[in-house]
């Protein structure tokens, strides 16, 4: 693993530019320019992207350069605790996912296939204003996210991630206006180029009269891209929370505390 950064950027600033430039570097000399590693995460995405998000925690923790993809089963345990403080603030939205579909959901149950969709339908036409619950609750939690998640990682405490008024706080020295922009940012970055790509080899495809072919290639080109898109977007989004205070040096490895 790399170590942690002296700060090679004045803190308390949110210049985009200058931190969208140090993810690209971050990315290109530590995936894009090193194939070993590159095809390591790549496996790393294949097991179900968990050893890909313990990667990823790393990277959180201030590894410069970026780490080496050793140490196979830490990298299991940091990816499943990611993603397991991901599915936990999921939970709102499940439950009003379920709340939405409950009469779809029951007709799947009971065996009545044939109800089904018109019960999905009726659904969403009959629950705007669960829809828009869930829109809010989404965007709440993909604000919220990120930031907990780099807490977590560097404060290695579990319960850290779910400490909503310290991550709220935290937030706010950002700068919630800067901090949304900055995702805007980011999403665009990556979003707009990921589209477009993916779109004109799907529409390429059909016009060819291949497009399984062409989805094939769509999901395997996914596989490839995933672990630089991910680096890029952890670095990105590691300059992001750093920018509202000095990197504070972690152990390596951490022993999880509860």
């Amino acid at each position: 693993m790399g170590s942690l950064p002296c700060l090679p950027y004045e803190v308390n600033t949110m210049e985009y530019g200058k931190m969208l430039d140090d993810a690209f570097s971050y990315a290109r000399e530590g995936v894009l320019g090193n194939g070993s590693r590159w095809v390591k995460l790549i496996i790393g995405v294949i097991i179900l992207t968990i050893p890909m998000m313990g990667y990823v925690m790393r990277i959180y923790r201030g590894a410069v350069p970026a780490p080496e993809a050793d140490n196979w089963g830490t990298l299991f345990i940091d990816g499943l605790k990611l993603i397991v403080i991901g599915l936990l603030y999921s939970i709102p939205i499940i439950i009003l996912e379920i709340a939405m579909y409950y009469s779809q959901i029951a007709a799947v149950l009971s065996g009545n296939l044939a109800a089904a969709a018109p019960a999905a339908r009726d659904g969403l036409g009959q629950n705007p204003v669960l829809l828009a619950l869930m829109f809010i609750v989404e965007i709440i939690i993909g604000l919220l996210l990120p930031v907990a998640m780099i807490r977590f990682a560097r404060m290695n405490r579990f319960r850290e991630a779910f400490n909503f008024g310290a991550v709220i706080g935290y937030i706010g020295k950002i700068g919630w206006l800067r901090y949304i922009l900055a995702l805007i940012i980011v999403a665009l970055v990556i979003g707009i180029p990921v589209f477009l790509v993916f779109f004109a080899i799907i529409i390429a495809g059909i016009a060819l009269g291949f497009a399984g072919g062409a989805f094939i290639l769509v999901l395997l080109l996914m596989l490839i891209v995933a672990p630089p898109i991910e680096v890029f977007q952890a670095r990105y989004m590691t300059r992001v929370y750093d920018s509202a205070a000095p990197v504070e040096p972690v152990p390596a490895e951490p022993v999880a505390a509860v």
